[in-house]
């Protein structure tokens, strides 16, 4: 009966991330491209990560991988369901920010703006942060580790074989202006100021 709890709070924590990509998805067919790079790699990318969360949804509706649970107390538990409200906000927030410049693959779109206010005032990926943060969230709340590989080894390989070609990108799209940027935000976490 308690699994029900946490599976409960993972379902509906789950629906807020769902809810916002669906609604930002919705208007993004509006816009003209200019530059797309890799764009079967990053729907490649795209289909991973839905794939991951596969058995995500098979531990919400089944009992069948209970038995590849963690031993994490109650405490530690309902301590993932408030991480995941952490990235879940961070999620919202960037996407906000970000507005019709988002999309899912590596593009830039006719009109395309450097966005550097919200979360993007502090570090320059806070979408992916936001990932990770609810990766490691749902590791906890879920304390199935099945759980917790299917989301986060798809969303690590999509990150680290995607920054890079995203960076260089931006760069030449906004040229000195991204390159200041990056010289003033981190990639995942604000940069230390001295």
């Amino acid at each position: 009966m308690r699994e029900n709890r946490f599976k409960i709070a993972l379902t509906i924590l789950l629906l807020v991330d769902v809810s916002v990509r669906l609604y930002y998805q919705k208007g993004r067919r509006k816009f003209e491209r200019v530059a797309v790079k890799h764009e079967k790699r990053e729907k490649f990318f795209y289909y991973l990560v839905g794939m991951g969360i596969i058995p995500i949804f098979y531990y919400l509706l089944t009992s069948r991988i209970d038995t590849f649970r963690l031993p994490f107390p109650t405490r530690v538990r309902w301590l993932g369901a408030g991480i995941v409200f952490t990235g879940d906000f961070l999620f919202i927030w960037s996407h906000r920010a970000l507005g019709s410049n988002w999309s899912p693959i590596l593009e830039i779109r006719k009109e395309h703006t450097l966005v550097t206010n919200g979360p993007y005032k502090f570090i320059r990926h806070p979408m992916y942060a936001a990932i990770f943060i609810v990766g490691i969230g749902i590791t906890l709340l879920s304390s199935n580790w099945i759980v917790a590989l299917s989301y986060m080894l798809p969303v690590i390989c999509m990150y680290l074989v995607r920054i890079c070609d995203e960076e260089r990108m931006m760069i030449e799209q906004f040229g000195n202006d991204y390159r200041k940027y990056i010289r003033s935000t981190g990639s995942l976490v604000p940069k230390l100021r001295a």
